[in-house]
């Protein structure tokens, strides 16, 4: 009894230090793939661990595979994936990255599917889907993210139905809906529910 009692502790141990050592590796993985993509990765030099904060891919030849890579970074706060050709299966490995302050999905293949799996990033103050497949059905996934200042939907389809889900946004600032289908009478219902929104840019 003794003996099998050592032999399940030395697998524990055994186990335990795998793990550990495939959680460092993960993340040279991930630096070294970023990297390999042609992408950027910034620290937290604050943290004595440096745990990854920001990942650029924007403009690379990123795959949907690809993004698995960053489905353990728990601290990022910054991703930028626009002009890339991710779609929602690959966005799909973004839904635990519980910290991410911004997300940049702009003329991506992103659609309704991708943003319901985005549904629960409750941080999120800044997120850039335009020129995406989104449409107003896919505006209900936004109603959760009640921190959000800035929303893109440049060079969209939606349309006035989908001002009702940007009426539950109280934070918004800035609302980018050039090149939609949000009519004059649209902005003016927002305006009037979002007195502090704006429709540009901030100088």
């Amino acid at each position: 009894m003794k003996h099998k009692i050592i032999c399940c502790s030395v697998v524990v141990l055994l186990f335990a230090a795998v793990v550990s050592a495939r959680t460092k590796t993960t993340r040279e993985q991930v630096i070294a793939e970023v990297e390999r993509l042609g992408g950027k990765v910034e620290f937290d030099e604050t943290k004595t661990n440096r745990p990854i904060i920001k990942v650029d891919l924007h403009s690379t030849k990123v795959a949907d595979a690809d993004l698995q890579i960053l489905k353990d970074l728990k601290e990022i706060q910054i991703l930028d994936l626009r002009l890339t050709h991710v779609s929602d299966v690959g966005i799909a490995n973004l839904r635990d990255l519980k910290e991410l302050r911004t997300l940049n999905l702009f003329r991506t293949q992103l659609s309704d599917q991708g943003l319901r799996d985005l549904r629960n990033l409750k941080k999120l103050e800044t997120l850039l889907i335009g020129g995406t497949k989104v449409t107003d059905a896919g505006l209900v996934n936004l109603k959760q993210m009640k921190q959000l200042k800035k929303l893109s939907l440049f060079q969209t389809q939606i349309s006035d139905l989908g001002i009702p889900h940007l009426k539950n946004l109280p934070n918004l600032e800035t609302l980018l809906i050039s090149g939609s289908r949000i009519t004059d009478a649209g902005s003016k219902e927002l305006q009037k529910a979002l007195p502090k929104v704006r429709f540009g840019e901030t100088t």
